[in-house]
């Protein structure tokens, strides 16, 4: 197999596993409504409690454009509030809401449990490889 077959190989792999854990994660919480993207900002908000939109970009690498657009629409269901400064009103910052805390505290377990059960027959060592070919992949990119 040559150098191009093998990098269309492993973006093959990297699409498809993408998408089990999508399609996983999604059915496991579909009754909160919310996409994958809008459960990450809300995930990462409940680690941090109050964030700006800049942080929460860098956080899960996406542009500032797009995670405004994703708080948008996460403000609009209730789930979480901007909060301006009060030292610089320029500043906004984004947290969740109690409706948001809720639904973290709600459904942390089923996310928890969803990975959990992922890897429960994984070998410590299998562990092992998978993350040190994971970080390795990630230098690479």
């Amino acid at each position: 197999m040559d150098d191009l077959s093998k990098g269309y190989e492993i973006a093959s792999l990297i699409r498809e596993i993408n998408s089990k854990l999508n399609h996983g994660i999604k059915n496991q919480l579909k009754e909160t409504g919310l996409t994958m993207p809008q459960l990450i900002v809300v995930k990462v908000l409940s680690k941090n409690k109050r964030l700006k939109v800049s942080e929460i970009s860098k956080k899960i690498k996406l542009v500032n454009s797009t995670v405004s657009g994703i708080i948008d629409r996460l403000e609009k269901q209730d789930i979480v509030r901007r909060i301006r400064s009060k030292e610089d009103r320029r500043i906004v910052y984004i947290e969740l809401s109690n409706k948001g805390n809720d639904i973290v505290k709600k459904y942390q377990h089923t996310i928890n449990n969803f990975f959990n059960n992922i890897f429960i027959n994984c070998s410590e060592e299998e562990m092992e490889t998978i993350l040190k070919g994971l970080e390795t992949l990630r230098k690479h990119i």
